[in-house]
């Protein structure tokens, strides 16, 4: 965002007093409190949505829900000077979780635990499109990616070095990834997800270090909610413990601390404890350096992305060590 995008700010009944830059964004103070104006990549369907579970979290006892301010015409996004959607929202400023600092991790993995015992909202009838998509389909879809990646860089007559590191460590990843697959076939998923999407279990979507913060010593602030949908929690708690495993090079005690907290305010159930290791098994993270790889620019790849696989193939062993630790 720019300056110019601050000419939404007029499409609102408030009064600016300061704004200043943010990540992406302008934080805004107001005579309405702070506010956040960042442009947003959902609909204003799911926008709408997005506000619904914010006021449940908020009526369940979640005081920091960012929940979006409608404009004077009453809508939640506001085209901004290039047409792009912008949502004003309430704000909560703080440190942002350190994922080197274990404290900030392990409470970090805490509140997670408590919001999902709060992230519950009966679905309407249109909110079927907001379901996650079947983790049956999904790994099978990206697996299918793979091997298309696969045969496209072995017909490449002149290989650069990612190519190369690609063909070389292929078998090793995609081997787990039809593991992960049958594994997942041969588990009790299907009733798992039957029962979460009936019962309006949600999830935040992105949970990761830059969406939480910390208000205080032992507050949090968790926002930015656009990717929430209906689907299994410990989708959310997967997504977490990967990204800080993979910054911590597989630390069992690391995990450990990180499950045992989560487990303090959520006990798993034995289906979800099968999807977690499921999901932590498939090797998502060389599917997403190979589908960069495929849908960029082949002339020039970035040495940061060579870089990501060289550190994937060295931590493949701790990684491997570490899974069979969950078995």
């Amino acid at each position: 965002m720019n300056e110019k995008s601050l000419k939404v700010l007029e499409q609102y009944e408030i009064e600016i007093i300061s704004t200043r830059r943010g990540r992406g964004s302008y934080i805004c103070e107001t005579d309405q409190g702070k506010k956040l104006l960042a442009n947003c990549g959902s609909s204003e369907k799911k926008m709408v949505f997005v506000n619904r579970v914010l006021t449940s979290m908020r009526e369940n006892g979640y005081p920091y829900a960012d929940r979006v301010l409608p404009n004077r015409e009453g809508r939640l996004l506001t085209p901004d000077y290039e047409g792009e959607p912008c949502v004003l929202k309430d704000w909560y400023e703080g440190r942002e979780c350190d994922t080197k600092n274990m404290t900030d991790v392990e409470q970090a993995a805490g509140k997670l635990g408590q919001l999902h015992n709060i992230l519950y909202l009966a679905p309407q009838e249109a909110d079927s499109r907001y379901a996650g998509e079947d983790l049956r389909q999904e790994l099978e879809r990206r697996s299918r990616e793979l091997r298309k990646i696969y045969g496209f860089v072995r017909k490449r007559k002149q290989k650069n070095e990612f190519e190369i590191l690609f063909l070389n460590c292929f078998s090793m990843f995609y081997e787990q990834a039809q593991e992960a697959e049958k594994r997942l076939a041969q588990s009790d998923y299907g009733s798992l997800r039957a029962q979460v999407l009936e019962k309006g279990a949600l999830c935040h979507g992105n949970f990761n270090q830059h969406n939480v913060w910390f208000v205080s010593r032992n507050q949090m602030f968790v926002g930015n909610f656009d990717k929430c949908r209906y689907d299994v929690q410990a989708a959310d708690l997967y997504q977490f413990l990967r990204k800080i495993m993979e910054k911590q090079e597989w630390n069992c005690g690391g995990a450990y601390r990180i499950l045992e907290r989560y487990d303090k305010e959520r006990t798993l159930d034995a289906r979800e404890k099968e999807y977690l290791y499921i999901r932590l098994l498939y090797p998502e993270k060389f599917w997403k350096l190979a589908n960069q790889y495929y849908t960029r620019n082949k002339a020039w790849i970035p040495v940061k992305n060579t870089e990501k696989l060289q550190t994937l193939i060295g931590q493949q062993e701790l990684r491997n060590s570490f899974l069979k630790t969950l078995e």
